[in-house]
């Protein structure tokens, strides 16, 4: 007989509860789980529901949700951080942890309000362009030269896409977009897919807010001045070092993304308890208000964000805190680690926003300030991700199968393309003194290379 479990009676159970939620730990790497009091009440009621029903991973269905909520904001705030500098709730996120530990039915779950949004949308899109094609066809019989007003589709969210499809969709919904991932490695590998050109570039641009110029070959040139695009994906642990490759460890792109890597995940048994329809109501509604904001335009169609600002007392915990971590980045004796803590800087500003945006929606809070308690939970969620960061550094950089290379075979494994011929890496191999059999015995190695096509290898690392 399935259980089902009363809201009321729910909450009452996770307040007496909770705690038990906060006891792993791990040696290593000190990690603790993500750090859910940061949300509103309703939204910490909400994740321990999908956890205690549904098993959902708190660290997965957090992060969820604060994806969630930096594309329901989109372009309607920014946060003022000094004259001159606005920041955006742009967020890229990753959900990483071994096969069926359920990390994409927390994504399904926090997007499904958004998503469901995009379907009526789509609908109502449809239903005009039959009126569109109608309405057109009468005006040829009747030979009336002028142009019915041709619908336009408006979604947020976007899985399957290239990049002229990104730009089109963005122009048509100012207010931002969000890039919707299972398998985080497809969004590297759609990265000059369709062009020659450096979308990491672009992606690293879109990051920091910088406007976007496209030149089409058909249709008018866009300009988006004001870009908005998070992303969110889900990876198993084996794959991180994926990230790493074709030069995104080196160009600091991987130090914009948001790791929940949870300790000590193990598959879960199946509960038959069910979360009640009031839980899932309640979530849906949270993101309804943020959706529903609307996006105001200037004369030239350009979005014009609400600015919110800190107050003083959260001012100065804010500039607290950036010096102690401009003494870690000082003191700290790895380039890798010192880009992660510096971009730190900056998404602690844009937690603050999400944040202070969440408690609004929620109705625990205006939304025009960040107060004290804000930045106090923002430094929280900053502290948590600055160690799922480092517990992915150390993850990806120990037990390397390069460890065990010779200096000579480092030297060529380092200088070999990421994809290379047979023909070409046996250049490499001779001008660094590695002989022509054992360089192709060494290709063999299944831990360094993988075999692309018929004399065509690939480094794994």
């Amino acid at each position: 007989m399935t259980t089902r479990i009363s809201h009321t009676e729910f909450i009452e159970d996770i307040e007496q509860n909770q705690n038990r939620f906060y006891q792993l730990s791990n040696e290593e790497y000190n990690v603790e789980p993500f750090p859910i009091h940061v949300f509103p009440e309703s939204l910490q009621y909400v994740i321990l529901a999908t956890h205690e029903c549904l098993k959902y991973p708190i660290d997965f269905i957090s992060s969820a949700i604060l994806y969630a909520i930096s594309i329901s904001i989109g372009n309607t705030h920014k946060i003022k951080i000094k004259e001159s500098w606005l920041e955006n709730a742009v967020v890229y996120v990753c959900l990483a942890g071994r096969a069926g530990t359920n990390k994409s039915h927390p994504l399904s779950f926090a997007l499904k309000p958004i998503l469901d949004k995009d379907f009526l949308l789509s609908q109502k899109y449809k239903a005009e362009m039959l009126e569109y094609i109608k309405i057109k066809e009468m005006k040829k019989q009747e030979k009336n030269e002028e142009e019915p007003l041709k619908p336009i589709l408006q979604k947020t969210i976007l899985s399957d896409y290239t990049p002229e499809v990104i730009i089109e969709i963005h122009q048509n919904n100012l207010k931002g977009l969000g890039i919707y991932m299972d398998e985080f490695v497809g969004w590297f590998k759609n990265f000059n897919r369709y062009n020659k050109g450096n979308e990491q570039e672009s992606w690293l641009s879109n990051w920091s807010g910088k406007s976007i110029i496209s030149d089409r070959k058909t249709g008018d040139p866009i300009y988006i001045s004001s870009p908005f695009i998070s992303v969110i994906g889900t990876i198993q642990i084996a794959r991180l070092n994926e990230i790493i490759k074709e030069s995104r460890g080196d160009s600091g792109f991987i130090d914009r993304i948001l790791f929940a890597i949870p300790d000590s995940l193990q598959k879960e048994y199946w509960t038959d308890i069910n979360i009640s329809s009031e839980t899932v109501t309640d979530y849906t509604n949270f993101i309804n208000q943020l959706l529903d904001m609307p996006i105001f335009k200037d004369e030239y169609h350009r979005p014009i964000a609400t600015i919110v600002e800190f107050s003083n007392e959260a001012k100065e915990l804010l500039f607290e805190w950036q010096r102690k971590n401009t003494d870690l980045c000082r003191s700290v004796d790895n380039e890798s680690l010192e880009g992660i803590y510096s971009k730190l800087e900056v998404y602690i500003s844009r937690f603050c926003l999400i944040l202070q945006l969440a408690k609004w929606a929620a109705g625990e809070e205006g939304k025009d300030i960040i107060s004290k308690d804000t930045i106090i939970k923002a430094i929280a969620l900053t502290e948590y991700f600055r160690k799922t960061a480092e517990k992915v550094y150390y993850t990806i950089n120990r037990n390397s199968p390069k460890d065990k290379l010779s200096k000579d075979k480092l030297k060529v494994y380092e200088v070999l393309p990421e994809k290379f011929k047979t023909e070409i890496g046996l250049k490499i191999a001779l001008v660094n003194g590695l002989k022509e059999r054992n360089f192709k015995n060494w290709l063999n190695d299944k831990d360094l290379f993988a075999k692309v096509s018929h004399g065509e290898y690939e480094k794994l690392y």
